[in-house]
């Protein structure tokens, strides 16, 4: 089976594993959406081993460890085996005709049951050997699940106390190997184990051994360690019942179990001579020569550690949600990441002519963004001197992309490696740097292959490790889908969160009213295929089928980040499904934030639903004044007794809004007489019968208006506002809310649509497009081209008002005053997250020291930075006393 739980909801982010840890991930309340639970973050995805998750219930990202012990977590890596094998793996399974071997205990010959211990971590925990077993079965072979660059071994017995005696081993070896065989047949058993250290005398008392490892094929300088997945410890010397001499009074107070041997002693003719008790008790007092008391042995073995170059996070690529791809199809490149030394990658050497143009060039998404200091490359097969490496470049990418559209890289591999005779293990060390993408190209540079002919010709390469230090730069994670019975509004997101200076966190949602389902069919191998193929097989082949609810029609894209607590949610609302995206960023290798709870508050809404357009929506002109009508559709559910009385009116770019009028009818009624109409007098907008509408904000960017009568199922279904407003950049989104007396604050937004006919307005939506191309500045005449700040109250500032078109980005923007002479005398400047819109800007006569200039004629220079050049136009300006 697949390791990723099909019933669960899989929302497809990119680089997010879509495995999760248990369902549910969230808590839902009468007014909000509550993530605090330790329950809660299981069931979101993550990327595979790259989120801690306490269980106080907060969440965090992984810090990988610049070594680690491979023996504590090999139970985690798991590979097939020949079924041939089974009988020499003790840590295999058969599943429906599949062996496969899980890290652990490989085998151990005797006391079977507690030599797991040796792996836990857990120094007061051991593996003893059976007394009763013969020497030869006194040995333990380790399986760490998967190949690692081992850099040491090191050996830990149990401390001895006196109410619970321990020995270590009397002599013993530890022997290594990859997990080739002599003859590299995959079903032969037999290992290629080789000496990697032991005792060099009798040992009575040394409680720990490290034993240094070194590569044994040609490596590169940067190299350290050796190839290891297996590390079998073989007793070669014991004790027994010999274990150590102690007195008659501690020899009683043993467990029968713990005693050892006694010695009787019968001296005679100045020796010494060993015999039995019934003899010794048959001497004479002066041939007595006393007896000799011993405690058993008791060797205990409590931990084998396997210190690594680094944590390869190269495994597990793909579960993290990663990818390997390799120009020839295949090829199977991802077998240089299975962390196995019994499969190869057959890389062909890189060429860009023929049918195998683009083969040799190997490219890795890891899943993530990761600290990245070090990839090393492993060919094996020394006998084929053909299949050697000729050289190759390795390239990294953080994710950032060239403005077309390409990633852009960075060469991490020098060039020394564009060229290789006979090396086998080669290591690129550089600094750590984040890093999302790889690329291996393997190279001919000297041509000796004549790939550059369009020529065939592969390099083995069996395993590329990739090492990662530090805490985890960005780790995303998705909740599962959250359904809240019924459509809510969504206000506002928060959430706790420890953020150590370079760290930070970030949320995103999406919303929606559909799902789909997709079905998926599996063999009992675990390979998913198509229906067709499932159906074709025999009912025995066939494995589980499994349906995966997934986001349907009519959902919102992610809306943009938010960065603080308490911001309103952008996502369309209301809606019934919801999904949030939390990305936890650290630029601190040594530091992480801490995340604990998320919450979204929530209220009941007012509509059903609310659909709005306005017209015009085409060629509408820049910067210019323009007259629109905004049309809102309610839709009520007559049981929940919904209404409105509220409308905000919200303009993009901070234009002024100016209301002219507001009506209420059906469709029909609003293209001919509608059935209310608020129109202007004097300063009120009422309608015939003398109600008046309440007004606030005109001539802002939001328009406040509270209808005399709340609009519910039984009112008329058309709402028309008509106001005057100015459009600064193609794209802008005009945005409506309304909210009912009882809860004056508590606002809906209305979604954009097909709110009318076209005897009303062509379109749909609230979005406005303007002319494409034009100028991105629009100047205004000043208050005065002649001003005197003299102080007297009258004519004292010069005011600079234009407005900045086509800019929709973080800019800044403002005025240089300048002499006759081209001195900068004064910089006034104003930096909008939007830089469209009218600005104002005034100037007191003073320079930047806060002096009044002379009297005289200066130049007035307007700056915007709009990326396709700045913008530049000048004017004149003249200062009177």
């Amino acid at each position: 089976m697949p390791s990723a739980i099909r019933t669960r909801i899989c929302l497809g982010i990119l680089f997010i594993s879509c495995s999760t840890w248990a369902q549910n991930g969230y808590r839902l309340t009468s007014q909000s959406i509550e993530v605090d639970r330790a329950s809660h973050w299981r069931a979101w995805s993550a990327p595979i081993g790259l989120v801690d998750i306490t269980t106080s219930g907060a969440v965090q990202p992984s810090t990988v460890a610049p070594s680690i012990n491979a023996s504590l977590n090999a139970t985690q890596f798991s590979y097939e085996l020949p079924g041939a094998l089974a009988s020499f793996y003790d840590n295999s399974v058969n599943d429906s005709g599949v062996l496969s071997a899980t890290g652990g205990i490989k085998r151990a010959r005797t006391n079977a049951r507690t030599a797991p211990r040796i792996m836990d971590g857990d120094a007061t925990t051991y593996w003893e050997p059976d007394a009763d077993d013969e020497l030869a079965d006194w040995q333990v072979e380790i399986d760490l699940g998967r190949l690692v660059s081992a850099t040491r071994i090191v050996v830990r017995f149990v401390d001895d106390s006196p109410e619970d005696r321990a020995d270590p081993f009397y002599q013993f070896r530890v022997h290594t190997a990859t997990g080739q065989n002599p003859f590299d047949e995959a079903s032969n058993p037999t290992l290629e184990y080789q000496l990697a250290g032991g005792t060099t005398a009798p040992n009575t008392d040394q409680r720990e051994y490290s034993f240094d490892l070194k590569p044994v094929l040609s490596h590169t300088e940067e190299w350290t360690g050796q190839l290891v997945q297996y590390v079998r410890i073989a007793v070669t010397g014991r004790r027994g019942t010999y274990g150590e001499e102690i007195n008659e009074e501690a020899f009683q107070a043993l467990a029968s179990a713990d005693r050892g041997d006694v010695e009787n002693i019968w001296l005679i003719g100045g020796e010494e001579r060993l015999v039995t008790a019934e003899q010794y008790d048959a001497l004479s007092a002066e041939q007595q020569g006393g007896r000799r008391y011993y405690r058993r042995e008791r060797p205990r073995l409590s931990e084998v550690e396997v210190w690594t170059a680094g944590d390869n996070v190269a495994l597990g690529i793909v579960d993290r949600g990663g990818s390997v791809l390799e120009g020839n199809p295949n090829a199977a490149a991802d077998l240089a990441f299975d962390g196995s030394i019994r499969s190869n990658w057959n890389a062909t050497v890189y060429s860009t002519v023929g049918d195998i143009a683009g083969w040799g060039l190997l490219k890795i998404d890891l899943g993530a963004l990761l600290r990245i200091d070090a990839v090393r490359m492993v060919t094996r097969r020394a006998a084929l001197a053909e299949r050697v490496l000729y050289g190759y470049q390795l390239r990294g990418s953080d994710g950032a992309v060239a403005p077309d559209g390409s990633l852009i890289w960075e060469t991490l591999s020098t060039d020394d490696r564009l060229f290789n005779q006979d090396t086998r293990l080669f290591e690129d060390r550089f600094d750590s740097r984040p890093l999302r993408f790889l690329e291996f190209r393997n190279l001919d540079t000297a041509r000796r292959t004549k790939a550059h002919l369009g020529n065939r010709h592969q390099s083995v390469v069996t395993e590329m490790q990739i090492y990662s230090s530090g805490s985890v730069p960005e780790v995303v994670m998705q909740s599962d889908l959250i359904d809240m019975s019924a459509p809510r509004i969504l206000q506002s997101i928060s959430w706790d969160a420890d953020l150590p200076e370079g760290t930070s966190v970030q949320f995103r949602t999406r919303t929606g009213d559909n799902l789909r389902e997709i079905t998926h069919y599996y063999l009992l191998t675990g390979e998913e295929v198509s229906k067709a193929e499932w159906d074709d097989k025999p009912t025995f082949f066939r494995g589980p089928v499994e349906t995966e609810t997934v986001p349907g029609s009519g959902w919102s894209n992610f809306s943009q980040a938010y960065l603080e607590p308490g911001e309103r949610v952008l996502s369309p609302s209301p809606r019934r499904y919801m999904i949030v995206e939390a990305r936890l960023l650290s630029d601190n290798p040594d530091t992480a934030a801490t995340l604990r709870s998320v919450s979204i508050a929530t209220l009941r809404p007012v509509a059903s639903q609310l659909l709005a357009e306005i017209t015009p929506q085409r060629d509408v002109p820049v910067g210019e004044i323009v007259d629109f009508d905004l049309y809102l559709r309610p839709s009520f559910i007559t049981t929940t007794g919904g209404n409105f009385s509220r409308l905000r009116l919200t303009a993009p770019s901070r234009s002024s809004i100016a209301l002219r009028g507001v009506d209420v009818g059906d469709e029909e009624d609003i293209a001919g007489a509608p059935s209310t109409s608020y129109t202007r007098v004097d300063s009120l907008f009422t309608d015939a019968g003398g109600r008046a509408l309440s007004v606030a904000g005109e001539g802002t960017d939001t328009l406040l208006i509270q209808m005399p009568t709340a609009l519910r199922a039984s009112s008329p279904d058309l709402v028309r506002l008509s106001f005057s407003s100015i459009v600064f950049q193609s794209g802008s989104t005009f945005r409506l809310e309304v909210a009912s007396a009882a809860q004056p604050d508590s606002w809906q937004e209305a979604d954009g649509g097909d709110a009318v006919g076209d005897e009303l307005s062509f379109g749909s939506g609230l979005t406005v497009l303007t002319p494409l191309g034009g100028s991105h500045l629009l100047l205004s005449d000043a208050s005065s081209r002649v001003f005197s700040p003299n102080g007297d109250g009258i004519n004292d500032e010069a005011l600079f008002e234009f407005s900045v078109l086509r800019v929709n980005v973080d800019r800044e923007v403002g005025v240089d005053i300048f002499d006759l002479g081209g001195r900068r005398l004064r910089t006034l400047r104003e930096r909008r997250e939007l830089a469209n819109g009218l600005y104002r800007l005034n100037w007191d006569g003073r320079d930047e020291d806060g002096t009044l200039v002379p009297p005289g004629i200066y130049i007035v220079r307007y700056e915007v930075d709009a990326d396709a050049g700045g913008t530049t136009p000048a004017g004149l300006i003249s200062v009177a006393y």
